[in-house]
């Protein structure tokens, strides 16, 4: 099993590269839920270049990561939340 950064990484790059086959593939199907109902949300000033992940307290079961992706226009942060689901990290909310 990856460790929660390592897939929080990997998921950041799916993401960049909008590899929706690693994407889907990265979701609880709650997360997966919230990830439809946030829609698709167009990227402004072009593909990111910086990304960074970071870990921030787990609190139970729920592993809150954020990614920041920046690019000309600005940085933008998401919240997501992981868990490890039988040995694997998914985004269970985001």
């Amino acid at each position: 099993m990856a460790d929660l950064k390592e897939a929080a990484e990997q998921f950041i790059k799916d993401l960049v590269a909008q590899n929706m086959a690693g994407l889907m593939g990265a979701f609880t199907p709650e997360g997966m839920t919230k990830a439809m109902a946030m829609g698709q949300q167009g990227q402004q000033g072009g593909p990111p270049t910086r990304t960074e992940v970071t870990l921030l307290d787990a609190s139970g079961e729920d592993h809150p990561v954020d990614l920041t992706m920046e690019n000309s226009e600005g940085e933008a942060i998401i919240g997501t939340v992981w868990r490890d689901v039988g040995g694997t990290w998914k985004v269970h909310d985001i």
